[in-house]
């Protein structure tokens, strides 16, 4: 079982990504951030979903992503609305992967 969390920044942005374990992820970017953050959304599902669903969000905002000099990140800039996001995930699972992936 892996789950793809969803959270917003200070400054309006969307962080995305995927992990086995909730507590660990979010006990990190606390330490790099230096507050408490909270996971808005959480879906979970089996790894093959989850990690295909995690891509298919880098493909549809890909000229969206935050990024350097040295690359990209999966961070959504403010731009677009976190609900945004979040409705576009939601419609994935539905039609993409049978709601097989569920909104913990």
């Amino acid at each position: 079982m892996r789950h793809l969390y969803i959270w917003s920044n200070v400054a309006g942005k969307t962080c995305f990504g995927i992990t086995s374990n909730l507590d660990n992820r979010r006990r990190k970017y606390e330490g790099h951030n230096g507050f408490a953050i909270e996971f808005t959304d959480v879906f979970s599902g089996p790894a093959n979903h989850i990690e295909d669903l995690e891509t298919q969000i880098k493909n549809e905002f890909d000229e969206h992503l935050f990024h350097t000099g040295i690359g990209k990140y999966e961070w959504i800039n403010e731009t677009i609305a976190t609900e945004q996001v979040v409705g576009w995930i939601q419609w994935e699972i539905e039609n993409t992967y049978n709601n097989q992936i569920t909104k913990a």
